[in-house]
């Protein structure tokens, strides 16, 4: 938890928020009533953990919090968030949304839709699903800044959520391991916050990155291509992860130059390989990789 903790302090530049109740440590309060209602969602769920100095009492504006969304990988649950995310201790408010089995962000067995029938509302609208909790969040007072953490198939729908960054979902900086961007299609699944890379035209906003990937990933591979995650259709590729990363310094308005760093790890050969383009982005604006090898 460290790791993470320090990372969001890293990206974390928050605003005010308000109006938003308290709960105790592994006490979330529940949002699945007031999101849940009306999607075509079995699993559907949505835990608020507001930590009491996020929270406002009698009136008085309490200091302000970033909000930091918390994505579960393919066939994982939001069940432990509440007990791992940290949240108390490091003064974040934590959303834990549960995910049909996963995130919609390629093909699945369970969609009754082609990943181009952007009309369909029979299959899991990600985008929308995590833009109305944000929403919410912002009715009860919560302005703070945005954030998403997430592994795997979490780590592909905080990329995509970055990717449609903007009013409705005002994304600041994601935390992804486990995966990168990918080069094809350029949209997929339903509604209209899609789209599977980052666009100026688009209006998408600069967003800051911290990934980690191993290069001996043999399911998401560090150099990009096909995977098996995508149960065979070849439309669906991934960059490589210094592509990605490159991606996300040009939309950003970074120079793409970058500096690397030896470190170690306890995972893969024990070493990792950090590549910081920081120094040449604009202000406020942070991108990290770090290279997990053998992993």
């Amino acid at each position: 938890m460290t790791i993470i903790n320090s990372a969001f302090f890293f990206l974390a530049l928050a605003s005010s928020s308000s109006a938003l109740e308290g709960n105790a440590p592994q006490q979330p309060q529940s949002l699945t009533d007031a999101i849940c209602a009306g999607r075509p969602r079995s699993q559907c769920e949505v835990e608020l953990d507001v930590p009491s100095v996020c929270a406002t009492s009698g009136g008085i504006d309490d200091p302000s919090c970033p909000i930091v969304f918390f994505l579960h990988g393919s066939g994982g649950t939001n069940d432990w968030f509440k007990v791992t995310s940290g949240v108390h201790d490091a003064g974040y408010i934590g959303v834990y949304p549960q995910g049909e089995g996963g995130w919609n962000t390629g093909p699945k067995d369970t969609n009754e839709c082609q990943p181009n029938e952007y009309d369909c509302t029979t299959d899991p609208d990600d985008g929308d699903f995590i833009a109305s909790i944000i929403a919410k969040i912002r009715d009860q007072g919560g302005t703070g800044n945005v954030y998403a953490y997430g592994n795997s198939n979490g780590a592909a729908l905080a990329h995509r959520l970055a990717s449609n960054g903007g009013t409705e979902l005002p994304i600041k900086g994601i935390i992804v391991s486990v995966t990168q961007l990918l080069a094809s299609p350029e949209r997929s699944g339903p509604g209209s916050l899609n789209y599977n890379q980052p666009s100026s035209s688009r209006g998408t906003p600069a967003v800051s990155i911290l990934s980690i990937m191993g290069t001996g990933d043999g399911l998401i591979p560090y150099d990009g291509g096909s995977s098996s995650v995508f149960n065979g259709d070849d439309s669906f590729q991934l960059m490589s992860t210094l592509d990605s990363m490159s991606t996300w310094a040009s939309h950003d308005g970074c120079d793409g130059s970058y500096q690397t760093s030896e470190h170690t790890t306890d995972q893969g050969d024990y070493t990792a390989t950090k590549y910081d383009y920081s120094s040449g982005c604009p202000s406020g604006i942070f991108i990290e990789h770090y290279a997990i090898h053998g992993g």
